[in-house]
């Protein structure tokens, strides 16, 4: 696993915000963009990392346990607020963490998170919708129901916070997400599935410091 540190990193600060990239880009792309010290400005102290999970599965499932060990686990024994971030489809695959392991993490910052295939929504419909189905069956493998599970009753902890562009080519999708969410939580702007809008969200979480320790965003 893969590791690109921010150029604000400190390894100290209270709280640890770890990014899970989307499809076709890299830890590295997620570093460029400055985000720690946009943070750093707002007199926020965060350290934030990137990982590439060299995950051989596409959902990425087959390499949570090790996101667990290497960089989730050691920051809750020292005594520090986890935070999972995740662009496109490493949103997805930071919900799937969070369903795995609701106590290593504290809040999740989802930008743009991928809703999935068709295939496992299309079952939820046949079951009568997310309300009807009764989840997944003892013998289902596909992370991808562990993920709608979650997304079913969206517990209270971790804080999930949600942000997208309505002209997102997976609008839909993520409508579907959103609406398991309290409303003051899902950040909706004008833009598209691109780092201009997923900036925007960012300026506009800073602005609402979602992970600070009393767990509340600003007003």
């Amino acid at each position: 696993m893969k590791a690109q540190r921010f150029a604000g990193w400190t390894g100290e600060a209270p709280c640890r915000l770890v990014w899970l990239p989307g499809a076709a880009m890299g830890a590295a792309d997620v570093a460029a963009q400055g985000w720690d010290a946009e943070a750093a400005a707002a007199g926020q102290a965060i350290d934030m990392v990137a990982l590439d999970l060299q995950a051989q599965r596409y959902d990425g499932a087959d390499a949570i346990e090790a996101l667990v060990t290497e960089w989730l686990r050691p920051a809750r024994e020292a005594g520090r607020r986890v935070w999972l971030g995740g662009l496109s489809l490493g949103g997805w695959q930071a919900v799937l963490c969070a369903r795995r392991h609701p106590d290593l993490v504290d809040g999740l910052c989802l930008l743009a998170p991928y809703p999935g295939d068709r295939l496992a929504w299309n079952a939820i419909q046949r079951a009568g919708g997310l309300d009807a189905w009764p989840g997944p069956a003892p013998d289902d493998s596909d992370p991808a129901f562990e993920v709608w599970a979650w997304w079913k009753q969206a517990p209270p902890r971790p804080v999930a916070w949600m942000g997208y562009g309505r002209q997102d080519r997976f609008a839909d999708g993520m409508d579907r997400m959103a609406a398991r969410l309290p409303a003051e939580r899902v950040l909706r702007i004008d833009g598209g599935h691109d780092w201009a809008c997923w900036q925007a969200l960012w300026s506009a979480l800073v602005a609402r410091r979602p992970w600070a320790a009393d767990g509340e965003g600003a007003p």
